[in-house]
């Protein structure tokens, strides 16, 4: 093969390589490959990339790290506050509504960490949660986590962890 013949060749598959892709628009769907099956859109039961993937597109968090920004922003939660060296308070949101319309509020909150903390929850990576001794609600939109013991790294785990 000539040098012209193989520099013409490649400018040919480089062109369709690089080809935009043609999403299937008429039937408003999104297809995914992913490396393994995913069992359970809950990361807490199926700790894997593909899952984390797909579960951040449908639960939140109650704060995030702004990685832009390198801080910590809310996200559920409209604010929170440093009550102690053991307990964090946080201020919900109170214009969220869960997929089927109910309203999100500190129940839900108290009730996500319950299952987490239950010692009959079958979670892989529970250690991520054995830094908290209790969760309370101390009004329909305000919840208190309580660390067993003062816990730098309590508002990462939060922010990167813990779904609702």
């Amino acid at each position: 093969m000539t040098k012209t013949a193989l520099l013409g060749a490649t400018a040919m598959i480089a062109a369709l390589v690089s080809a935009p892709a043609m999403a299937q628009k008429a039937k408003d769907t999104v297809r995914l490959g992913l490396t393994a099956p995913i069992q359970t859109l809950s990361y807490y039961l199926d700790p894997k990339p593909e899952t984390v993937f797909e579960a951040e597109a449908v639960f939140d968090n109650l704060i995030i790290f702004d990685e832009k920004n390198l801080k910590f922003s809310p996200l559920l939660a409209k604010s929170w506050k440093q009550v102690d060296d053991k307990t964090l308070e946080f201020q919900l949101r109170d214009d969220i509504k869960w997929h089927d319309g109910e309203k999100f509020d500190a129940d839900d909150v108290v009730s996500t960490f319950s299952w987490i903390l239950d010692p009959k929850s079958q979670i892989r990576f529970k250690g991520n949660w054995e830094f908290i001794e209790k969760v309370e609600k101390t009004g329909p939109h305000t919840v208190r986590v309580i660390a067993k013991e003062p816990t730098p790294y309590a508002l990462t785990r939060l922010a990167y962890l813990t779904s609702m």
